[in-house]
């Protein structure tokens, strides 16, 4: 990809720190002109001249594979102009952690954006049959963090994934029955909602420490980026397929009360030992009955309530146990006073033992 999505706003000032809990700007380096490699970068109506910082922060570039690209941008805009490029031939998941995304792409307007408190973020998945033009407008002060990913069609047809020159599908037969996710033959932006664990991945990736150098190091950055691009296209064959209803066939107000429903659970499964109110307590709290609220939840994410809970417990567990932590420790964040249950669950869950991942580290 020759270029990122970035355009944010209502930032601390380039010469403030950044807000409680994140990391100073200035300590993360500068940007410079320069760094744009592609080469059509260019600045209209730059402010500057020469190989001067346009950005405080940091971009992080890496090839995962062949045709997979990740992309990371934690920065201040030093100044005030447009940028114009060419984003190359794919498909492009993006996330917004914080602040905010408005670009036009091939001439359309993106708009994406993210409070960097973790209450609600923003995602797009982006179809680009051939190479498109990419605008930026950038402020000075404004800000970004945002993840993004980008296959190309090699990657695609790599995978089996692209028919044909025109169309890309992802299909998996069961017995007579097929859902699939169809990208048109032209342009298109659809919005996505991104799930805890997709954002807790996208963090990962964003902040990563490894070497992408070692071999080892990018097979688990690799696994991380797959499997958001993987909750990023099932959950558009939620929305398309016959056996689910789409987020979009919700009313507006219906779909931004399920949004504000996963948030509180959200918020709730970070307090473990915490009993999970009750399904009818939620109801009264977001004004639906019971069965309705089951209903338009599942509507929206494909899944109940307490299965999303179930399934964000356990796999922010796995996250404790990927990054070092004790298998007390991960039943714990899973809510498990058992370690037997908790070891059953997560068995379950993903084909192997707390005790076997922990000994794979």
């Amino acid at each position: 990809m020759k270029s990122s999505l970035a355009h944010v706003a209502e930032p601390p000032s380039p010469s403030r720190p950044a807000a409680a809990g994140k990391r100073p700007w200035r300590a993360l380096g500068m940007v410079r002109s320069l760094d744009f490699e592609a080469p059509d970068y260019r600045f209209v109506h730059a402010p500057f001249a020469g190989n001067e910082p346009v950005l405080e922060g940091r971009i992080r570039k890496v090839q995962l594979q062949p045709g997979l690209h990740m992309h990371g941008a934690e920065a201040i805009d030093l100044h005030s102009m447009m940028s114009k490029t060419h984003l190359n031939a794919g498909v492009s998941v993006v996330l917004v952690l914080a602040g905010e995304v408005d670009v036009r792409i091939g001439g359309q307007r993106l708009q994406l954006q993210a409070d960097g408190c973790g209450k609600f973020a923003s995602a797009a998945i982006i179809n680009m049959p051939q190479e498109t033009v990419f605008e930026r407008r950038w402020e000075r002060g404004k800000w970004e963090r945002k993840l993004s990913l980008h296959i190309t069609p090699e990657w695609l047809r790599s995978q089996g994934w692209l028919q044909n020159a025109a169309q890309l599908s992802l299909a998996q037969a069961t017995g007579t029955d097929s859902q699939s996710l169809r990208f048109p033959d032209q342009l298109s932006i659809t919005p996505w909602y991104p799930s805890a664990h997709a954002l807790a991945l996208a963090e990962q990736l964003l902040c990563h420490t490894d070497n992408p150098a070692d071999d080892l190091a990018r097979l688990r950055l690799t696994s991380r980026a797959l499997e958001l691009l993987y909750e990023a296209f099932a959950s558009q064959i939620k929305q398309t397929g016959s056996t689910a209803p789409a987020m979009a066939a919700l009313r507006p107000r219906d779909r931004d009360r399920m949004l504000r429903l996963r948030n509180f659970l959200d918020a709730e499964i970070q307090q473990p030992l915490q009993d999970p109110i009750r399904i009818q307590e939620l109801g009264l709290r977001f004004g639906l009955s019971a069965s309705a609220l089951q209903r338009q939840f599942r509507s929206a994410f494909g899944t109940s309530v307490n299965e999303y809970r179930r399934l964000m417990r356990l796999l922010q567990a796995r996250t404790n146990l990927e990054q070092g932590g004790s298998i007390a420790e991960a039943a714990y964040q899973a809510g498990y006073t058992s370690a037997a249950n908790f070891a059953t669950a997560f068995r379950r869950q993903f084909g192997v033992s707390p005790k076997s991942l922990r000994s794979r580290l």
